[in-house]
């Protein structure tokens, strides 16, 4: 912690002299559970702006932390997480410290960040990004604390000429004390009115030769129009686990949809980047007050077994004048002969004869085991305060939870929660995290300088 203090009074200074801008937030979150796993958390961010530069930093101290059920580990500790100086001008954009980095859709390299779900693959070291007319050419060297400070390093050169953009990859991993990687590829884009396509290739090569070579193939094609959209997105994924399984570089498409409800995350697909393929659809649709989606997805290993379906198809009634929002969905797996059945209901409310805005949802889910149930309604006084109450039957066990958002004090929320909670993933851009069920007290506040 002492050799950042020199960072912070600079910071500060900085900040009181020459700011423009401040601005800060803190996180407390505390989790006392009864049964399941308690933890205390706080994650305070300050950030600085003056001209062409801004600085910042993160504090973040975990004791105990959430506990990781994928890597049955908990880590405690307390220190300066991040931090970092930034430089931007019409052609150059440059970075010293902490940031996140992704090439093209993440086939490569995705350094990046996942608060809900307790993932930070910030990196160390200095970045840039320049632009000059049709050309941009972007790079990075950088240490990884969260792979036991690998080196990472990678440069990416683009040119755009009319509507389409060619652009090369190239990304190195130099572990502490196993093999490099090297990661090479390419992507090609083209965006024109009502059209977009895009592709992109890339190939992993461990240099001690005790891994196999992976490559790895994404595809997508969009109409958009003023009425309806189509997406059509395939995918290859063939030894791409970058660099292993649980300590990944890159986050390419999976091609499935984030669980938006309780019930359709109790059974999510686990993609495979080593063995997979597959392909999906999604239609959206505007008409009025009505708007509708539909979207499949379809996956499986390269020797057509563990075969993955999912549809969710959704219809949506808005009702400006009576601020009236009722949406019907239904969400279908097919997980290698398991299935699961979610409809689903979403009311809310907000009457003119009263302050108070309402929410009730309603889910129910079949599966080949079990019948799952939950219920949740909500009232709300915009501004003040928000009373929920959460309730159902999963997997043969009763669950109630009372829950409160309280903003009466200024730059200050507060949130309180207490019963059970049932288990379940929380997803955000296809990566996972599993959370055990609990119950106990919850709270947060969040402070807004």
């Amino acid at each position: 912690m002492r050799k950042f203090i020199p960072f912070i009074v600079i910071v500060i200074f900085s900040g009181l002299v020459f700011g423009q801008s401040v601005n800060a937030r803190n996180y407390l979150d505390y989790r006392g559970a009864k049964s399941g796993h308690s933890y205390f958390e706080d994650r305070a961010n300050i950030n600085l702006g003056w001209n062409d530069f801004s600085a910042g930093l993160v504090y973040w101290a975990r004791q105990p932390s959430r506990f990781n059920y994928t890597t049955n580990s908990d880590t405690t500790f307390s220190d300066i997480t991040q931090y970092w100086f930034n430089f931007y001008s019409k052609n150059l954009q440059l970075t010293a410290g902490s940031f996140t980095y992704t090439m093209g859709m993440g086939l490569l390299i995705d350094l990046y960040e996942k608060q809900d779900i307790q993932i930070d693959h910030h990196c160390d070291g200095a970045m840039f990004d320049f632009e000059l007319g049709p050309l941009e050419l972007s790079g990075f060297n950088a240490i990884a604390k969260w792979d036991d400070n690998s080196i990472v390093r990678g440069i990416s050169p683009s040119l755009k000429i009319w509507k389409l953009k060619l652009g090369g990859e190239y990304a190195k991993i130099i572990p502490t004390l196993l093999p490099s990687q090297e990661l090479s590829g390419g992507f090609l884009s083209f965006d024109w009115n009502f059209l977009s396509l895009y592709g992109e290739y890339g190939k992993k090569h461990p240099l001690a030769g005790l891994e196999k070579d992976g490559d790895g193939v994404f595809a997508s094609a969009s109409i958009l129009t003023d009425i309806i959209t189509l997406t059509a997105e395939y995918k290859d994924y063939n030894e791409f686990a970058i660099r292993n399984t649980f300590v990944q570089y890159n986050n390419p498409p999976t091609l499935v949809m984030d669980p938006l409800y309780t019930l359709p995350s109790r059974h999510i697909h686990h993609v495979d980047f080593n063995n997979e393929m597959g392909y999906s659809a999604d239609l959206l649709g505007d008409f009025g007050s009505f708007g509708a989606e539909i979207m499949f997805s379809h996956s499986e290993n390269h020797d057509g077994d563990l075969k993955f379906d999912k549809i969710w198809s959704e219809l949506e009634y808005r009702n400006d004048a009576l601020t009236f929002l009722a949406k019907g969905a239904f969400d279908f797996q097919n997980n290698n002969g398991e299935n699961a059945y979610t409809p689903i209901v979403d009311i809310t409310y907000e009457p003119d004869w009263t302050k108070f805005g309402f929410n009730i949802i309603g889910e129910f889910q079949h599966t080949d085991d079990f019948d799952n149930v939950y219920s949740s309604i909500s009232a709300s006084y915009p501004k003040y305060a928000t009373f929920g109450l959460e309730s159902g039957i999963i997997e043969d066990e009763n669950f109630v939870r009372v829950y409160t958002d309280i903003d009466i004090i200024n730059r200050t929320k507060i949130r309180f929660g207490y019963g059970k909670r049932p288990g379940g993933f929380t997803c955000s851009g296809g990566v996972c995290r599993y959370e055990e069920a609990f119950e106990g007290i919850e709270a947060q506040i969040i402070i807004t300088y």
